[in-house]
């Protein structure tokens, strides 16, 4: 019975000290970044990964890391664009998916009459609205996708 619990508290304290090492290197990412030098250069790219101890940016295809002492400033943003795509674009499937199956797959004609509807047309039909409100969503969210303040060297 000693011999389970002291494995047990063996196990537990491995995983806070993983937890503990693994919190050490946290890294923060963003779609976009700007890094301001200490030497006066300003570098734009993409996929803008931080630690603790450095910057790492994508330049061109390459990255480039920079440490934090010759750091001044960094720019980032997060990339709000294919997010509010995807949202839009899921409701609006899924809205439209979720309609057809409620009616059973029929409708009413303007006489009244109870109409079956065609599922490859129905298809194609939720998939191009689909694509509209992904565009919408896009659009929307790289309007409001700004620059941010991520990190300040104050020293």
């Amino acid at each position: 019975m000693i011999k389970k619990c002291s494995s047990i508290s063996m196990i537990i304290l491995m995983g806070l000290m993983v937890s503990l090492l693994s919190g050490q290197v946290a890294t923060q990412e963003y779609a976009r970044g700007k890094v301001f030098l200490s030497n006066g250069m300003t570098l734009e790219g993409k996929d803008l990964r931080m630690t603790m101890e450095s910057v790492i940016l994508d330049i061109g295809g390459q990255d480039q890391t920079f440490m934090l002492s010759e750091v001044v400033q960094v720019m980032a943003k997060s990339g709000k664009a294919k997010k509010f795509g995807q949202n839009c674009a899921g409701a609006c499937v899924g809205l439209n998916l979720g309609t057809w199956l409620a009616s059973g797959g029929t409708t009413t004609d303007l006489d009244g009459n109870e109409v079956d509807i065609n599922p490859g047309q129905q298809l194609l039909s939720i998939a191009l609205w689909g694509g509209i409100s992904y565009g919408i969503g896009y659009l929307a969210g790289k309007m409001s996708d700004d620059w941010q303040v991520v990190y300040l060297n104050r020293g």
